[in-house]
């Protein structure tokens, strides 16, 4: 047999491997992993079967299975950097950044330059909010490809959240050069354009977002037309429909009264989260719970387009505040269930979704808020002049160590598991004389509902709380306070703390 042939079981092994990496191109992962599965019995550390075999669990999503096998194939072949990367790559997936990065900088230790690499311990960098780091890597890949489009994105959206805004203007015109439809840039130009506060540009570009990859799954394909202001609705009825997170729909349901004032029937389709604080909401003739079946209609409008329709600037947010109010039945509950009020009601949030792809940025970590227990604790109430804080969390979904933190207060209330929805949150939220929480739900709940609320908000925040003022053209019963730099929540819970002293 000459020597450049395999032998007969490796030979087949092979071809069974080539065959299943062809049924992987086609689409036909079963049968791909059918064929692995087969070669692994024989070949229990056969790199590149265990590598594909993660592949295909990843292509499903199955990320925990697609973590099993590329641990294996680390086993299998310790020093490739690929494995390495791709390891790391899935711990993003999972949303596992910190550890993330410990397979990402093994790897550049033996690949240096390797940009797919450095790109992604880039975005976990900018997961963990960890800027400054996050943008070397960016520069790293460019300084190896300058045009690289993934990399000019990346760098875009990371200098708007240092706030450099002209070099994130012109790294997304960068971007946009090498790819001029890329949605996400234009849609992250368009948030930044917002938080500025030009108003024209950003809502115009805010409607890339249907062709983003985070949101297209959400675009609606109806048959009827898409209606963004330009035609009359006089006698016409408009199914406007909830898209993204609760905060999202509570802010713009503001606008329903002016479709109604135009002549229109207006329905809204809105989260089942949101349906019984939102039945009966002003200007809207019928409220549905979305699943359920939708009535005839006209015209349809996402509730987030209701701003570029209306041509909505700084100075014509509609502000007909309160426009939402606690449902009577449910605030009678709360009524009767919170004990008579002493001294100063609080109703306090910390933390948003921990699925947010902010959330390192947005949310603080209770075990920083206690101080603003620590001197209400019932134990110290002999060194009070006044009643001592009534503090009532909201919090619904509460973080490791969190649990402990609140038994150690007796004047927290936990009361996030007792919320049904949003009807249960407004009662309790109507029920306190302030309210204090980080940009979520939260927030624009007690905004809508004419509440004095405080919004914790980081160095670079959402869009719609703008940059550098105390208070919101939205909410006028908010006020704001905000990080002086990236990652400072100390100062702004020593400002919440002096103020809280004041308010009361």
């Amino acid at each position: 047999m000459p020597k450049n042939k395999l032998k007969a079981p490796q030979a087949k092994a092979n071809h069974e491997l080539l065959f299943a990496v062809e049924l992987v191109r086609q689409g036909r992962l079963d049968d791909a992993e059918s064929h692995l599965l087969k070669i692994l019995k024989a070949q229990r550390r056969n790199w590149h079967v265990l590598h594909l075999l993660a592949e295909i669990h990843l292509a499903r999503n199955d990320y925990v299975k697609a973590l099993e096998f590329m641990a294996a194939a680390m086993k299998a072949n310790p020093g490739s950097t690929e494995t390495q990367c791709n390891y790391g790559y899935i711990l993003q997936k999972l949303e596992r950044h910190d550890d993330a990065l410990i397979y990402f900088k093994r790897a550049l230790i033996e690949a240096p330059n390797n940009v797919s690499t450095l790109l992604n311990c880039g975005t976990s960098l900018y997961q963990l909010n960890r800027l400054t780091e996050a943008l070397a890597n960016f520069d790293r890949v460019l300084a190896l490809e300058p045009k690289n489009v993934n990399a000019l994105y990346n760098r875009a959206n990371v200098l708007c959240e240092l706030r450099r805004f002209d070099e994130s203007f012109a790294t997304f015109a960068a971007t946009l050069a090498q790819d001029p439809v890329h949605a996400g840039a234009h849609w992250n130009e368009g948030l930044a354009r917002l938080l500025l506060g030009d108003f024209e540009a950003g809502w115009k570009k805010y409607e890339w977002r249907w062709m983003a990859e985070g949101q297209k799954h959400q675009r609606r394909d109806f048959a009827q037309p898409l209606w963004l202001g330009n035609e009359p609705l006089a006698g016409k009825t408009i199914l406007v429909h909830a898209e993204q997170g609760y905060g999202d729909t509570l802010q713009f349901v503001r606008y329903l009264p002016w479709l109604a004032a135009q002549g229109a029937r207006v329905v809204i389709e809105v989260q089942p989260n949101l349906y019984s604080l939102l039945t009966g909401v002003k200007g809207a003739s019928l409220v549905i719970p979305k699943g359920a079946s939708l009535p005839p209609f006209d015209v349809h409008c996402p509730v987030m387009s209701l701003p570029l329709a209306f041509k909505t600037s700084l100075d014509s947010i509609p502000s007909d505040i309160p426009y939402l109010e606690a449902p009577h039945e449910r605030l009678q509950v709360w009524q009767e269930r919170l004990p008579l009020k002493q001294g100063l009601r609080v109703a306090l949030a910390w933390a948003g979704s921990a699925t947010h792809k902010r959330d390192q940025a947005r949310s603080i970590p209770l075990a920083k808020l206690q101080t603003l227990f620590q001197n209400n604790n019932a134990q110290n109430n002999d060194a009070q002049n006044h009643d001592p804080i009534e503090w009532l969390s909201v919090q619904r979904d509460l973080r490791e160590g969190d649990a402990e933190i609140l038994r150690r207060y007796s004047r927290v209330q936990q009361l996030g598991s007792a919320l049904n929805d949003f009807g249960d949150t407004a009662s309790v939220l109507s029920l306190a004389d302030l309210v204090i929480t980080v940009d979520t739900t939260v927030a624009h709940l007690a905004g809508a509902l004419g509440r004095p609320v405080w919004v914790l908000l980081p160095y670079s925040p959402d869009f719609r709380w703008l940059l550098d003022r105390e208070d919101s053209p939205w909410y006028p019963s908010a006020r704001l306070f905000r990080q002086s730099a990236v990652g400072d929540w100390d100062s702004v819970i020593a400002r919440v703390q002096q103020s809280i002293v004041e308010f009361s």
